[in-house]
């Protein structure tokens, strides 16, 4: 669990203090017995919160988020590869995973210029730090573009059955041996990966955020050189970005724009019915967390992680239950094209789960060996094909479900 700091006006150390007690929260979620918050309700805070998400000083603004938003278009193009009429390679898309300035990678001019890359910001956190982890994790992504390759573009014109790779359905989706959509995997799989690891692990994180030189210069408002921010206020910037950087607004986002990841999927969680809000929750603690920045208010900016961890971990899992449900549904019918493409999504989201953050713990609410172990009852067999009968899809949206505090029936909606 996040310790909180406070501010003792001239900064003389960090003070480590357990989360206070907070006014009872809504419906989203409520004050647990540890004290950690998980609504915006439960922020008590005594300064400016803006409407929108703009800072500035002296009149300019100090908001930067450029390299998120990059890396967010650069995922579109990428998905836009999975494509078995691509006229690119396995080696093309895989070098746009691991762009190079002035590489020319992309249909975009300005993203071929963009110094940015997704490969080496996959699984790379502060607080995770396992270069071994991220190493394969990253391999994994690349897997998906090799097997599309190997796999799905010789394929695409057999009719998929179990055991052989093709296509199902009119519209049709292309999938692998397993019934697996490789642009899914990697779609989904990258919303927690690279997006959530980077907000909640990396730029959110405890290394991050507990950083005293920062804290320091945040408390003097010693700015970047050449810049009109402090690091504290670009990180959580940084952070921010990732979630809204390629949002049709991205000072005030509602419609999801461009974007592919991660706030695609928290608009469409916000439309049902149990989850009404969470969409301005997620966006209402970014910005009470970046005025807390502001007015150097340590101990508020951490109930806004909290809020944030909360949120942001439970879109990934009502997502991932949501699909395992609706394949479920759809195998039972013999949907195999809607079938194979839910479960596809639900997968990644699965995996995305490992890098969510528990703000009661500090760790993430399914541990890599209990996703890997999800998965593996996915994967076994001939994968989906075996799946018909719904017992293995109920037993993993339960366990998923008894990680948080809603139920298989309100993500199934």
């Amino acid at each position: 669990m996040y310790t909180k700091l406070m501010n003792v006006g001239i900064l003389s150390g960090i003070v480590l203090l357990f989360a206070a007690c907070k006014n009872e929260g809504d419906d989203l979620g409520d004050e647990n017995d540890s004290g950690v918050i998980t609504t915006v309700s439960e922020i008590d805070y005594d300064f400016d919160v803006p409407a929108t998400y703009v800072f500035t000083r002296d009149s300019e603004t100090t908001v930067s988020f450029g390299g998120q938003s990059d890396r967010l278009y650069m995922g579109k193009e990428i998905l836009g590869f999975f494509d078995v009429n691509t006229t690119k390679t396995a080696e093309n898309v895989k070098s746009a995973f691991n762009h190079s300035e002035n590489g020319n990678d992309f249909d975009d001019a300005n993203l071929n210029e963009s110094s940015k890359k997704i490969q080496n910001k996959v699984a790379s956190s502060n607080d995770l730090n396992d270069a071994v982890f991220a190493a394969e994790s990253q391999n994994l992504f690349i897997s998906y573009i090799d097997k599309f390759f190997a796999e799905i573009v010789p394929s695409k014109d057999v009719v998929a059955s179990k055991g052989v790779a093709g296509y199902v359905g009119e519209k049709p989706r292309y999938v692998n041996s397993k019934g697996m959509e490789y642009n899914q995997l990697f779609n989904k799989g990258l919303i927690g990966a690279l997006v959530v690891d980077q907000v909640l692990n990396n730029y959110l994180g405890d290394v991050r955020v507990g950083n005293e030189e920062y804290i320091a210069d945040n408390t003097n408002e010693t700015l970047l050189e050449g810049e009109n921010y402090t690091t504290y206020e670009h990180h959580f910037d940084e952070a921010y970005g990732y979630v809204y950087g390629a949002a049709d607004n991205p000072i005030a986002p509602v419609a999801k724009g461009d974007d592919k990841f991660l706030f695609t999927y928290i608009t469409q969680v916000n439309g049902m019915s149990a989850f009404s809000g969470i969409q301005d929750q997620i966006f209402s603690a970014f910005k009470i967390g970046r005025a807390a920045v502001v007015a150097q208010d340590y101990d508020v900016l951490e109930d806004a992680i909290e809020v944030l961890q909360y949120q942001i971990s439970k879109v990934v899992a009502v997502r991932a239950v949501y699909y395992l449900e609706a394949g479920k549904n759809n195998l039972a019918a013999q949907e195999y094209e809607s079938a194979f493409h839910g479960l596809s999504e639900a997968y990644g989201f699965i995996y995305s789960l490992q890098f969510t953050r528990n703000p009661n713990t500090g760790e993430a609410y399914l541990s890599i060996s209990e996703v890997e172990a999800l998965l593996s009852k996915l994967d076994a067999g001939d994968g989906f094909w075996d799946l018909t009968d719904g017992t293995v899809l109920d037993e993993i949206s339960n366990t998923i479900a008894d990680k948080f505090d809603f139920t298989v029936a309100e993500a199934a909606e």
